[in-house]
């Protein structure tokens, strides 16, 4: 298991919904089922992960990211190209999300102050995808990390009603924030 994992299970348990026949499965049950979906759902990447010389646990956490960053499954793949253009250039992923996790709670709205909480999970703080998934990835995620659009995107940001807007630079980035935020 990877260093600073802070759920093991995390991330691993395929979101679905599963037909239990009996009244009150085990625990042991319900968690072998989820773990045997996840199984299933990732065996035809595995060809992908060789190729880039990568594992599960680095396509689940990068899948996990997108999960809990996308509002629509055609946002994933950009924002995936987002995350894959920033690693190539070393940059922070700086995802809110993350940030989040890191917290161990759920805010409306994250602060300036919590992108300096020093955890591993904060992409505020530390370059790369965190320790482990913070969150339990579908299908649609996991392809995004597979099959990302190309684009030459470094920036997104959600607007109030969950529209992601995609910028090339730092001072675009800036003003698609004053255009589309409200109190910045």
């Amino acid at each position: 298991m990877a260093e600073d994992v802070r759920y093991p299970l995390e991330g691993y348990l395929f979101p679905a919904t599963y037909p239990f026949f009996e009244e009150k499965p085990s625990i042991e049950t319900v968690v072998t089922t989820m773990l045997d979906a996840t199984s299933d759902n990732i065996t035809p990447y595995f060809a992908f992960l060789e190729s880039k010389e990568k594992t599960v646990h680095w396509l689940l956490t990068f899948a996990s990211l997108l999960e809990r960053e996308a509002t629509a499954k055609t946002d994933r793949e950009t924002i995936a190209s987002v995350f894959y253009n920033r690693m190539d250039e070393g940059m922070p992923l700086q995802t809110d999300p993350t940030v989040l996790y890191a917290l161990g709670e759920h805010k409306d709205r994250v602060l300036y102050s919590d992108l300096e909480v020093q955890d591993p999970y904060n992409t505020y703080v530390h370059t790369g995808l965190p320790p482990g998934p913070i969150a339990n990835a579908g299908r649609s995620s996991i392809e995004a990390v597979v099959d990302p659009s190309i684009t030459d995107y470094f920036y997104f940001l959600a607007d109030s009603e969950g529209k992601n807007h995609f910028s090339k630079t730092y001072d675009e980035h800036l003003k698609k924030k004053a255009e589309h935020i409200s109190g910045e």
